[in-house]
């Protein structure tokens, strides 16, 4: 079993709103030195990390937790959910210009719907023009699989 998911993809889902936090309540104890504690202040804190933590959460929370390649299929979890999905059930695969992100898409749907993206393994790449070597190699796979 190959991972090829970065094993920190379900600490990078917090990691973004621990951080806005504890910048938050950087800001909020400077505050609290100049201005003396309100009440006003206490919402407006909640408030701010109640939408920081919506916002986060509509945009990594369709990432997937785990992908491992188990030769002949990708196991893929994401929460509570993990799905065996046969390589011959892999229509293409994408990674954005940045390499961040990987997008799986499906022929037939899955517990996850027709596509599902997750943070890739890290690779050296000098030719940042250059496919990601993942992507070759599960499509090489995947044309291999259906013949």
């Amino acid at each position: 079993m190959r991972q090829l998911s970065s094993s920190l993809s379900s600490c990078s889902k917090w990691s973004r709103f621990l951080i806005i936090v504890f910048g938050l309540l950087l800001l909020g104890a400077f505050r609290v030195m100049e201005d003396g504690w309100s009440w006003r202040l206490v919402l407006e804190a909640c408030g701010t990390i109640a939408f920081f933590w919506l916002l986060d959460m509509v945009f990594s929370s369709d990432l997937a937790d785990k992908v491992q390649d188990c030769g002949d299929h990708l196991l893929v979890s994401r929460g509570e959910v993990t799905e065996r999905i046969p390589l011959t059930n892999l229509r293409s695969v994408e990674v954005d210009s940045d390499g961040e992100v990987m997008t799986l898409h499906f022929v037939k749907s899955t517990a996850f719907s027709r596509k599902i993206a997750f943070s890739p393994v890290a690779s050296l790449r000098l030719n940042p023009f250059r496919e990601h070597p993942l992507v070759e190699d599960l499509m090489d796979r995947v044309h291999a699989a259906r013949l």
